[in-house]
C-alpha cells in the first residue's frame, strides 16, 4: 500500500487546525527548551527563504520549520547546514 505524500496528507486537515497545534507545541516547551525570539525569527527568515522550504515543510525532513525553529537545540537538517 502506498502512502500518501506528506502535502496530499495536510490537505485534508484544515490549515487553521495545523497552525494550532504547532502554537501550541511551541506554547509548551519549557524555557530551557525554547530558542530565543531573535534566534527563532533569523531562522523562519533563513527557512522562508530556502528551496527546499514549501508551504511551512522542510522537504529534507518533512518537519513544520516552524516547530524546528522553536527548539533551541535543533538545526538545519541540509547536508550544508543553513543555521
Amino acid at each position: 500500500m502506498e502512502r500518501p505524500c506528506r502535502n496530499c496528507l495536510f490537505n485534508s486537515i484544515e490549515r487553521e487546525q495545523i497552525e494550532k497545534n504547532i502554537r501550541e507545541y511551541i506554547e509548551s516547551l519549557s524555557p530551557d527548551e525554547k530558542a530565543g525570539e531573535r534566534l527563532y525569527n533569523e531562522r523562519l527568515k533563513i527557512c522562508f527563504e530556502c528551496p527546499n522550504c514549501i508551504d511551512g515543510l522542510c522537504r529534507i525532513c518533512g518537519c513544520f520549520v516552524r516547530s524546528r525553529a522553536a527548539k533551541d537545540r535543533s538545526y538545519c537538517p541540509d547536508i550544508t547546514k543553513r543555521w
